[in-house]
Formats: structure tokens, C-alpha cells, sequence
């Protein structure tokens, strides 16, 4: 990794901190944030590794700064898996086809990594509700991820990527 990306998976890390406190709209045992697009777009454009680390670290670290420190472990190893699969998958395929199996990915590896980890952190009735809250913050992000990488990839050269 070269000083050029490290930069931009460092940017990308902190933005997808501060996106998945602010906002923060609670539904049933989470909340629906714009987090999880920031790794949608690290992923896509730098690849699998940059879209693991931006999801393990800047996710991770908003858990703890938001109060959840519980959930830092959880997260750190969930959304690294994702952002290594959606890189994997759609990383160097600009084809709604790759960006929808990377979003299907995505969904199963979140809404299961969060429901086998609440169970023995909170219950399973809690961890059920996982069930419900994930895909609802699935959905938002992969509207907000298709609004937003269409555009960088189209301004790719003009902003450096």
C-alpha cells in the first residue's frame, strides 16, 4: 500500500466512523446509518483489503464512541468480512450484476454475523430482532451506495482514484 492509498483508506476509515454515529435513526436493537456505504464505495474502487479495514476499524471505532463497546469485537470481525467480500466480488467489475451479489453477500454476512453474536451477548430474543434491523440497514445502504459509487467511478481520473 502505497502512501497515496493509505491516505484514502485512512479518510474512508474515518468518514465511515463519523457516518454510522451521525445520523443515527434507531430501529429495533440498531440503527440505520450511511456507514456501511462508505464501505460499499472502499471496497468497489480500492478493493478487498481497503474495504476491510474501513469496515473493521471505522465501524469498530464508532461502537466505542458511541457507547457500544461491546459490540467493537463483533463489528471489527462482521463488517472486515464484508468489505473483504464485496471487494472481492465487485472490485474491478463495474456491472450492476456484481454490485447486487456483493449486496447480497453483504446482507447474509451482516444480518448472521450480528444474530450469532447478540445471542450470547444479549439474549436471543434481542438477537432476533437482528434479523429484521439488518436488512432494513441493508437496504439503506445499498441505495445510498447506488447513488454514490456510480458517480466517483464516472469522476474517477478527474478526482484520483
Amino acid at each position: 500500500m502505497n502512501t497515496k492509498q493509505f491516505v484514502r483508506v485512512a479518510m474512508l476509515t474515518a468518514l465511515a466512523c463519523v457516518l454510522t454515529i451521525v445520523p443515527k435513526v434507531p430501529i429495533g436493537g440498531g440503527y440505520v446509518h450511511f456507514g456501511d456505504c462508505i464501505i460499499y464505495v472502499a471496497a468497489m474502487i480500492l478493493g478487498p483489503i481497503p474495504g476491510a479495514i474501513v469496515g473493521a476499524i471505522g465501524h469498530s471505532l464508532a461502537d466505542f464512541i458511541s457507547g457500544y463497546p461491546i459490540f467493537c469485537i463483533p463489528t471489527f470481525i462482521i463488517k472486515g468480512i464484508m468489505g473483504f467480500a464485496i471487494g472481492k466480488i465487485v472490485y474491478g467489475h463495474v456491472d450492476i450484476k456484481y454490485f447486487i451479489i456483493g449486496g447480497i453477500v453483504a446482507l447474509v454476512i451482516v444480518t448472521g454475523g450480528y444474530f450469532a453474536a447478540e445471542i450470547p451477548l444479549m439474549g436471543y430474543e434481542t438477537a432476533l430482532v437482528s434479523l429484521i434491523s439488518s436488512p432494513i440497514q441493508w437496504c439503506m445502504s445499498m441505495v445510498a451506495s447506488a447513488i454514490i459509487v456510480p458517480i466517483l467511478i464516472k469522476n474517477r481520473k478527474r478526482i484520483g482514484f
